[in-house]
């Protein structure tokens, strides 16, 4: 009988612990600059729509820099890994807004990136080294 009632005590506490304990998930934490996949020259093919125009990004340790028919400046970056190869970049646009910018960037491979200001891949522009 006493063994009984101590098994029963035993596993009521045990399972009592496990209902009190949660699995503490936490947000992808921000990281200063950008990452080393990312770093380097990019570019995409010519563009017929704006008179064969090879847009460029430059993404450096601190910065990302978008050329083509209008400058895209970002300095003071960092970023944070959203799961796949998903990048989210969010620094200090220099050029027109003077304000915290946010820009998107898919890894596909290492001659291979996807740009985009919003989540959504799915439209986004192509760059390659």
């Amino acid at each position: 009988m006493k063994k009984t009632v101590l098994a029963l005590l035993v596993s009521a506490g045990l399972f009592g612990g496990l209902t009190i304990t949660s699995a503490n998930t936490e947000a992808a934490t921000w990281h200063q600059g950008t990452p080393k996949a990312l770093r380097g020259t990019w570019k995409t093919k010519p563009n017929r729509f704006f008179g064969n125009v090879v847009f460029t990004i430059r993404i450096g340790k601190n910065y990302s820099h978008a050329m083509g028919s209008d400058p895209d400046f970002l300095n003071k970056v960092k970023y944070q890994y959203l799961g796949h190869h998903y990048y989210k970049i969010r620094g200090i646009e220099t050029v027109y807004s003077h304000k915290p910018t946010t820009r998107y960037f898919k890894w596909d491979s290492k001659h291979h990136i996807q740009y985009n200001t919003t989540r959504s891949m799915k439209y986004g522009e192509s760059y390659y080294r």
